[in-house]
């Protein structure tokens, strides 16, 4: 059986900081937030968002994914979104580099979402 601790094994997180400023402490309280993210359905409408080349969609999931990561501690998954919101609204969204990164967060993601479905 995993633990919440385990997500740093796998991605840069702050577990405690967010554990103590977010959750009040409570572990169970954690897990029922991150196990949220197990059917959320914004990473799959970023993706379908990007083959459909509609910017302003892609913007809008990825900046929901990058707070909601960052709400839960999952540094480095909110980076990887964050970085995606900053490729669309600086008109850096060639088809090749957004497809890269949204394919790297999602890699990330995953990894992520393996651990929290152990929880």
């Amino acid at each position: 059986m995993m633990n919440i601790w385990d997500l740093e094994k796998v991605t840069e997180a702050d577990v405690a900081t967010t554990l103590e400023e977010r959750f009040m402490g409570s572990e169970e309280l954690y897990v029922r937030f991150l196990k949220k993210l197990l059917a959320d359905g914004n990473y799959g409408q970023l993706k379908e968002a990007v083959q459909l080349g509609d910017t302003k969609n892609i913007e809008m999931k990825a900046h929901t994914l990058k707070g909601v990561c960052a709400t839960l501690g999952l540094t480095e998954l909110s980076s990887k979104f964050s970085r995606i919101v900053e490729i669309v609204r600086h008109g850096e969204a060639d088809e090749v580099k957004l497809r890269a990164h949204v394919e790297d967060a999602g890699t990330k993601l995953r990894q992520v979402l393996m651990v929290i479905q152990e929880l």
